[in-house]
C-alpha cells in the first residue's frame, strides 16, 4: 500500500555503553547496550551506574509476567444484554482461547476479563506474543473474538477494537496493577563503601531521597510512576532498537526501591509494563538489527519469546544504572545542573 507522504531521514546520536554485567534468566553475562539520545548527560550518568553495579557483582534481573493486552468495546442494546455477554465471555475462556490462538502462529491467550459500563461491555485480553511486541497480534485476536460474539449475540450493535481498557500508550493504573508487555525487575546489591567512593554520598541518603522524591513526591504530584527517570533510559534504547517509541508511556510507570540490608544497599527497579519486541515493525530496520545483534537478541529466539525477554532484562538493568546515578547526583547539591551544563556544551557532532 502506497503511503501518500514524503519520506526523509534524520540522524540521532547513538552511544554504545558496556559492559553491563547482568545475572538474569534470559540475559546472563556481559552486554554492550545502544542508546539513541540527544540528552548527552544521560550517557555518562548511566555509565557511572554501570561501573558501580559491575564492581558490585552485577545486576539480577527477572521477568515476572509476559502478556500483551488489547481491550475491545462491545456496544449492546441494554444493561441486561451487556451482563449476558460478559457472563458468556467469563464462562467460555477455553472456547475463546481457541479462536484467539487460531489467528497467530505464536500468540497464546492467557487472560480474559470483563467490565460493564451502562450497556457497554469492555473486555481485556492478554496474550503471550513470542518475540513480537504484540500490538498487531493482540488486535487480530481481539477482532476474531469480537466477530464471533457479534455472530452469536445479535444484541451487539457494533464493536470498537480498542476501547482504552488495554491501556495503550497512556498512563493507567491497570497497567501498573496487571502489567502490559513484560513485567520485569532488576536488583543490584551495592556495598556502602562503593556508594561513598563513586557517588560521594551515603547509602542512607540515597534511601531517604528515593523515599522523599520518588515515593512521597510522586504521590503529592499524583504521578503514577514512582521513579526518577525510567523513561529516559527506556526511550533511548527503544529508539536504538526500533521499538514503538510511544510505548515509553507505559515504561514510565515503574517504581524505584531502595533499602539498607546490613552494610549494603539493595537497589531495585520494578517496571510493570515494558513493551518490547525483537521481530516485526521497526526492529526490521537495518540500524535496529545492528543494535539488536550487539545485544545478541535480534530476531526470534530458539524458544519463542526468549529474545524479547532478554531485551527486556537488559533494558531493566540499564534503567537501574540510570536511577542509582541520578539519585547520587541529587544527593550532592548542584551536581545535576553542573553535569547538564558541562555535557550539553558538547555539540551532537562531538566537538
Amino acid at each position: 500500500m502506497k503511503i501518500d507522504a514524503e519520506q526523509t531521514k534524520i540522524e540521532i546520536p547513538t552511544y554504545k555503553l558496556g559492559p553491563f554485567l547482568i545475572r538474569g534468566e534470559y540475559a546472563n553475562g556481559q552486554f554492550y547496550v545502544p542508546f539513541s539520545v540527544t540528552e548527552i548527560p544521560l550517557i555518562p550518568s548511566v555509565n557511572r551506574g554501570r561501573k558501580i553495579t559491575y564492581i558490585s557483582g552485577g545486576i539480577r534481573t527477572e521477568i515476572l509476567k509476559d502478556e500483551m493486552t488489547r481491550g475491545p468495546l462491545l456496544k449492546t442494546t441494554s444493561p441486561k444484554d451487556a451482563r449476558e455477554i460478559a457472563d458468556y465471555i467469563n464462562a467460555k475462556f477455553d472456547d475463546l482461547r481457541k479462536i484467539a490462538d487460531s489467528t497467530s502462529g505464536f500468540g497464546k491467550l492467557q487472560t480474559l476479563e470483563t467490565k460493564i459500563l451502562d450497556s457497554d461491555v469492555y473486555f481485556r485480553l492478554g496474550m503471550f506474543c513470542g518475540d513480537a511486541a504484540g500490538h498487531n497480534m493482540t488486535t487480530k485476536a481481539a477482532e476474531a473474538i469480537c466477530l464471533y460474539l457479534m455472530n452469536l449475540f445479535h444484541s451487539i450493535e457494533y464493536y470498537v477494537i480498542s476501547g482504552n481498557y488495554c491501556t495503550d500508550k497512556k498512563p493507567a493504573q491497570i497497567n501498573i496493577d496487571k502489567g502490559r508487555g513484560k513485567t520485569v525487575k532488576a536488583t543490584a546489591v551495592i556495598p556502602k563503601t562503593v556508594i561513598e567512593e563513586y557517588l560521594h554520598t551515603s547509602a542512607e541518603r540515597i534511601i531517604e531521597i528515593n523515599h522523599k522524591k520518588n515515593i512521597r513526591g510522586s504521590q503529592l504530584a499524583g504521578s503514577l510512576g514512582k521513579n526518577g527517570h525510567h523513561a529516559n533510559i527506556i526511550a533511548a534504547i527503544y529508539l536504538a532498537t526500533g521499538q514503538d517509541i510511544a510505548n515509553v508511556v507505559e515504561g514510565s510507570l515503574g517504581e524505584t526501591i531502595a533499602y539498607l540490608k546490613e552494610n549494603v544497599l539493595e537497589f531495585s527497579v520494578l517496571i510493570p509494563a515494558l513493551i518490547v519486541g525483537t521481530v516485526g515493525g521497526g526492529t526490521n530496520l537495518p540500524y535496529a538489527q545492528e543494535n539488536l545483534k550487539l545485544m545478541e537478541c535480534n530476531g526470534s529466539g530458539k524458544i519463542a519469546g526468549n529474545n524479547s525477554k532478554k531485551l527486556a532484562e537488559i533494558i531493566a538493568a540499564s534503567v537501574l544504572c540510570g536511577e542509582i546515578s541520578l539519585l547520587g547526583a541529587l544527593s550532592n547539591n548542584g551536581e545535576l545542573m553542573k553535569a547538564h551544563e558541562a555535557y550539553e556544551r558538547i555539540s551532537i557532532r562531538g566537538k
